[in-house]
């Protein structure tokens, strides 16, 4: 089952959702590739905290890429899992983890 078959969409807001999705990823993953690229000039505990930040991001750019292609419900031996957040849910554990390496930075 898949989020179409749950919620009937118009074919319009179908296309614009589909180019909505396509920049979301091209810009997550330019994000990405720039996160990568600061954290080599990095180092100590900055680094870790931009490691776990840039893992919460691609986290959120699966999440729209498996909703866009998949859906967001996936069947595994009759159990149905939402995907999308599922992944959601990941990204943020990670966004918080960054936030509190950083936090550690900052309060001594």
């Amino acid at each position: 089952m898949s989020t179409n078959e749950m919620i009937p969409i118009s074919q319009n807001v179908l296309q614009v959702q589909g180019v909505l999705d396509f920049f979301a990823i091209l810009l997550g993953v330019i994000a990405i590739y720039s996160l990568i690229r600061l954290n080599k000039k990095l180092g100590g505990k900055l680094s870790s905290a931009v490691k776990f930040f840039n893992l919460g991001m691609t986290a959120n750019v699966l999440a729209i890429v498996w909703s866009t292609f998949f859906g967001h419900m996936y069947n595994v031996t009759g159990q149905t899992f939402d995907i999308h957040h599922f992944l959601m849910t990941v990204g943020m554990i990670l966004f918080i983890i960054s936030t509190r390496k950083l936090s550690g930075l900052v309060a001594s």
